[in-house]
């Protein structure tokens, strides 16, 4: 998992640890609540904490902006201005000194900017960081009048301002923009994406809607997006709502990176928007204003009561609940990003490495695991029309048989097998209906159970002297699938000096190759 933990975990193991009670304490952890609020003499404090790292894209002025920002967005929801900051910035050993001279002055300018003053932190090289880090900003300030994201009321109306996704947008156009080229989507949009980071942040938007007044609560719609600050909302509150998911904005731009990587606009995470929710007699107010400083807004519903449930309304009328998502598959991607040069899956590899995933999990068998070679197996699988090697999944290294049972460390990844992959390649020259193929043992049991069963089982010729390269195996594969009328269910793999005997079975769906691996190590094992 990466991102936040989960709800469950938040409430069993963290939130009942928060030390001693202190009566000054008005809001402290809570699901859904961004900032803690203190009762300070006549005043309320608005308190808030957050890490902060920056993608590999990412220069020193602009982590130092989004450094400030994301800490004093959680406090300006409040409807308290910050005022005050301390941040720790932790690094890796060697990192230039212009890289940090460059970042804290990002940070002040910011600060700066936003009237906040920098009263206290920590700058250090660390071992155990590997990218510079904020290990932690802390941000607060003080006010006569507070709101939370528990404050909602029935007859609310509910506000949304830039729209969904923000910072997923921003982000991935930022660590990915030439891949998102690549696979289509304008370069225009691409480079309007990238500008949004100087978006993620609601410090202003928070500030003019207090302005009009008429503010119940405030949630910026950070980890989980637009749908999980909504239930947030509403579950710190007490309340339903009533969403239009139609009216729910989502700028060309975004929806272009969102379709291309296979993310739910509403579910992921997007600092930089703002869910309002207001007595409906300022709400049009309240969006004009927002407006006029070119912030876009939107009214998207309704705060109803609780019993009404909280649900996205479709525009044929239906419902459905609003949930918070479970993970925030941002993160997913991201990863798939800094792993990946090439880029994140697209939603059409996601599935591929899933249902490979699953192919695996059926596969955890102490038979199946009797017939994985001594150098490990691997499973190649293609998506339809397949051409190209990256077109290919399998599983990075190998699977090996371990104490009777079918282990890989590694999930299912793209391109992630030269041999296995090339070899369905070549399969798929003479024979394109073939999606996957799976390299097991050789041994006279495997050929005695074969001989029994009602497939088709060609061999690779004898190499000589027993030796073969690569090349000559790519040409014995070819020669041997040449003298085939239809794609074969195994190919032997003939002897080879120092190379274990070994055969590929072939299908052209991935549940035909289960069902062939089963049948296969369920006979060698009747044979026993």
């Amino acid at each position: 998992m990466i991102g936040k933990v989960n709800d469950d975990f938040f409430r069993r193991a963290i939130l009942p640890h928060t030390g001693a009670s202190q009566p000054e304490v008005v809001t402290g952890p809570r699901m859904g609540v961004d900032a803690a609020l203190l009762r300070i003499g006549d005043l309320y404090m608005a308190v808030a904490e957050d890490p902060v790292f920056p993608g590999s894209a990412t220069d020193p002025e602009t982590f130092g902006w989004i450094t400030v920002h994301i800490g004093a967005s959680d406090v300006a929801v409040t409807g308290i201005m910050p005022r005050f900051m301390t941040y720790s910035l932790l690094l890796p050993p060697g990192t230039p000194e212009s890289y940090i001279e460059r970042t804290v002055k990002s940070i002040s300018e910011t600060a700066r900017e936003l009237g906040i003053s920098i009263v206290g932190g920590h700058t250090g090289y660390y071992t155990a960081v590997s990218v510079p880090t904020i290990g932690g900003i802390t941000v607060w300030g003080f006010g006569k009048e507070a709101v939370t994201a528990a404050g909602a009321r029935p007859g609310d109306k509910v506000i949304i301002t830039k729209g969904a996704a923000v910072e997923t947008a921003a982000i991935l156009a930022d660590e990915a923009g030439e891949w998102l080229k690549s696979r289509g989507v304008q370069p225009a949009l691409v480079e309007r994406a990238r500008a949004r980071i100087r978006e993620m942040t609601v410090v202003e938007d928070a500030r003019i809607a207090m302005s009009v007044g008429g503010v119940r609560a405030m949630h910026d719609a950070t980890e989980g997006g637009v749908a999980r600050g909504l239930w947030e909302i509403a579950d710190a509150s007490g309340v339903g709502m009533r969403i239009d998911r139609s009216r729910v904005p989502v700028p060309e731009d975004i929806a272009a990176i969102c379709s291309v990587t296979g993310l739910d606009p509403l579910e992921v995470i997007s600092e930089g928007t703002l869910l309002i929710t207001c007595a409906a007699e300022k709400a049009e107010e309240i969006v004009a204003a927002l407006e006029a400083r070119q912030i876009p807004a939107a009214i998207i519903g309704d705060v109803v009561d609780k019993s009404q449930g909280c649900l996205w309304v479709e525009k044929d009328g239906t419902t459905r609940p609003i949930l918070p998502p479970p993970v925030d598959r941002f993160w997913e991607v991201l990863a798939e990003v800094l792993e990946r040069p090439e880029g994140p899956m697209t939603p059409a590899e996601r599935q591929l490495c899933a249902e490979l995933e699953q192919a695996l999990t059926a596969l955890q068998t102490p038979e199946v695991a009797a017939l994985i070679p001594e150098v490990g197996a691997n499973i190649a699988y293609a998506l339809p029309g397949a051409t190209r090697f990256e077109e290919i999944a399998a599983v990075p290294g190998r699977l090996h048989n371990v104490q009777g049972k079918v282990v890989h460390m590694r999930r299912p990844a793209m391109a992630a097998s030269r041999h296995m992959g090339t070899t369905l390649l070549h399969i798929r020259s003479f024979f394109p209906e073939a999606r996957c193929v799976i390299n097991l043992r050789n041994q006279p049991v495997v050929r005695e159970a074969l001989s029994r069963l009602p497939w088709r089982v060609v061999s690779m010729p004898t190499p000589e002297g027993y030796r073969q390269t690569h090349d000559d195996y790519v040409r014995d594969l070819q020669a041997t699938l040449q003298g085939c009328q239809e794609l074969p269910d195994v190919i032997e793999i003939p002897d080879r000096l120092n190379l274990e005997r070994l055969i590929l079975v072939l299908a052209d769906s991935l549940p035909a190759l289960v069902e062939k691996v089963t049948t296969l190590a369920r006979e060698v094992n009747t044979l026993q």
